[in-house]
């Protein structure tokens, strides 16, 4: 699997589409959204397949969401914006914790892609296909 499309549920629309212009800018297909009603809006209606998941555990619902993207994504990668709800919601090796940049620079832009690029080689050494 080559991950391609990745969901951002936050509701700080500054963060989202910061962090989605980076990804889009790098060739990946960057889909925001305010929270989990709306990211489950958006996939059932362009019946998106993700491939990473960035999302706050507070937000509501995010579990029951996790898991109905993986019906379809098996392979699915969650990146969670909180450290004390890693393990609540995914399985831990699906997932890795990386927080809201507090300075939204050049530091933060590439350290967001390095991550996004690691989740790309695991995919690649895991022996995924999509």
């Amino acid at each position: 699997m080559q991950v391609k499309n990745i969901l951002i549920v936050d509701r700080d629309l500054g963060f989202v589409f910061w962090l989605g212009q980076i990804l889009d800018a790098a060739g990946y297909v960057a889909i925001p959204a305010r929270g989990v009603d709306e990211a489950a809006e958006i996939v059932g209606m362009l019946r998106l397949q993700a491939d990473v998941l960035i999302a706050s555990p507070a937000e509501r619902g995010l579990r029951e969401f996790a898991e109905k993207l993986r019906f379809n994504s098996p392979e699915l990668h969650v990146v969670d914006l909180e450290s004390e709800g890693i393990s609540s919601y995914v399985r831990p090796a699906d997932a890795v914790w990386k927080g809201k940049p507090r300075h939204r620079d050049q530091s933060a832009k590439t350290e967001w892609l390095d991550l996004i690029h690691s989740l790309h080689g695991a995919c690649i050494a895991s022996g995924s296909h999509g």
